[in-house]
């Protein structure tokens, strides 16, 4: 089962001296982008056991910039504490970007264990946590989106001619993947030309491979 990704905002646009920082790595009952709910308890069973959630630097495994001091769920969503690691140079670089707000993003990495469609939103019942990233790209109001994971709506929408949530699904997809911005958009402007039917129903990620696949990028 492949990887997925949410983004949220950081409560708080600076740590603290010690770098220290809170916030909210997901929020329950809200309706993402791509069209998913996290139902409260969604994480109990993953905080709960002995797993390491790691924190990464923009979901990089080879750029840890500290640890998670405090992973819980609250009346809101998932409520993190982390502590960077000021003796390296990519932690005391995150700790100067969050102290300017020039980085004030939260992405989980995660996989879903059990999940309901109801009136077409996928709603997330367990999650499987593996790490809590710091991105430069959060979502307004704290809401999140999954970047590389099926979109009923974002399908739904491009059926009836509306493509362009399949653009920006796509072009977020590819970002993740690493792509610079330029091949991003090429590839995410053709993306309707290259959906074709036996992509409908794909993830995002899904159809980004299919797209670079079809025009060999």
């Amino acid at each position: 089962m492949a990887m997925e990704f949410k983004l949220a905002r950081l409560d708080a646009k600076a740590a603290t001296e010690e770098g220290v920082f809170v916030g909210y790595a997901s929020r329950f009952n809200v309706v993402d982008q791509g069209g998913d709910m996290v139902r409260p308890g969604a994480y109990a069973k993953s905080i709960a056991g002995q797993k390491s959630v790691k924190l990464l630097w923009q979901h990089d495994a080879a750029q840890p910039i500290g640890v998670w001091t405090s992973i819980s769920e609250d009346e809101k969503g998932l409520r993190v504490e982390g502590r960077l690691a000021l003796e390296t140079v990519k932690g005391r670089e995150t700790h100067a970007l969050m102290k300017m707000g020039a980085i004030e993003g939260l992405s989980i990495g995660y996989r879903t264990k059990d999940a309901d469609i109801i009136d077409g939103i996928r709603h997330l019942k367990e999650i499987d946590l593996w790490e809590i990233s710091v991105v430069t790209f959060p979502m307004e109001d704290g809401s999140g989106v999954d970047a590389v994971k099926s979109s009923v709506q974002i399908m739904r929408a491009a059926k009836d001619g509306d493509f362009a949530p399949l653009k920006k699904s796509v072009e977020v997809a590819l970002r993740d993947a690493g792509l610079p911005v330029w091949l991003r958009k090429a590839i995410a402007a053709r993306a309707p030309e290259a959906l074709g039917d036996g992509q409908r129903d794909a993830s995002a990620s899904e159809t980004a491979k299919a797209i670079k696949d079809a025009f060999k990028f």
